[in-house]
């Protein structure tokens, strides 16, 4: 998820489609989400890929959850990644 950092917002939205859920604040950044479910023969996983914006620019980006339930979910700016 580095390789995000300091790429266009709109590259991220070229890659992942329209955020689940978005937020701005007051100082300007935006925080926007992206949340997956996993359902397995015993439970469900859940996951979200976030990413923090500032001027259109990515700062951060990060996945949150189970690991199983996101693993093919991860994109870069180039397309899907491998997660090990």
């Amino acid at each position: 998820m580095e390789e995000w950092k300091g790429q266009d917002e709109e590259l991220v939205y070229l890659v992942y489609g329209p955020p689940m859920r978005n937020q701005e604040l007051r100082d300007g950044r935006k925080l926007i989400a992206y949340d997956f479910q996993s359902t397995g023969t015993e439970q469900s996983l859940y996951c979200s890929i976030n990413f923090e914006l500032q001027d259109s620019i990515v700062m951060s980006a990060k996945y949150t959850g189970n690991i199983g339930a996101i693993r093919r979910h991860i994109k870069g700016p180039n397309g899907p990644k491998l997660v090990e």
